[in-house]
């Protein structure tokens, strides 16, 4: 069976943030503690995985899903600020932005782990 190359690309795009995880996350962890930043490395995906989930929509869908996942994260925002004021009786900006950009992630790696798993499945 000859492998294709957009199968081979599919197949990377899926492990790229696997491998990121595995071999990176206690380096840039512990550089961020020494500078001390509270980043970690699912922080810094965020970005590879928004632009992972306009490729791999557009391959896999021939449309990019894009604005409607902008759409979901900014609800999303709204949500939890609301949630914040309601609850809590203040907001902190530091903590709803982290808050939120933690809930992004989580978000975007169930969208591009999907979006992967279902250009996978297509593709064979």
């Amino acid at each position: 069976m000859v492998l294709d190359s957009v199968f081979v690309m599919r197949i990377v795009l899926f492990l790229v943030p696997i491998l990121l995880f595995l071999l990176f996350n206690k380096k840039i962890n512990r550089h961020f503690r020494r500078q001390r930043l509270t980043l970690k490395l699912a922080d810094l995906l965020v970005p590879y995985l928004i632009v992972g989930i306009h490729i791999l929509s557009m391959l896999t869908l021939g449309m990019t899903v894009f604005p409607y996942f902008l759409i979901f994260i900014f609800s999303l925002a709204i949500v939890l600020l609301l949630y914040l004021a309601v609850k809590k009786g203040e907001i902190l900006y530091g903590k709803f932005f982290k808050s939120w950009w933690r809930f992004v992630f989580i978000s975007s790696i169930i969208t591009y782990y999907g979006l992967a798993a279902t250009s996978i499945i297509i593709s064979v």
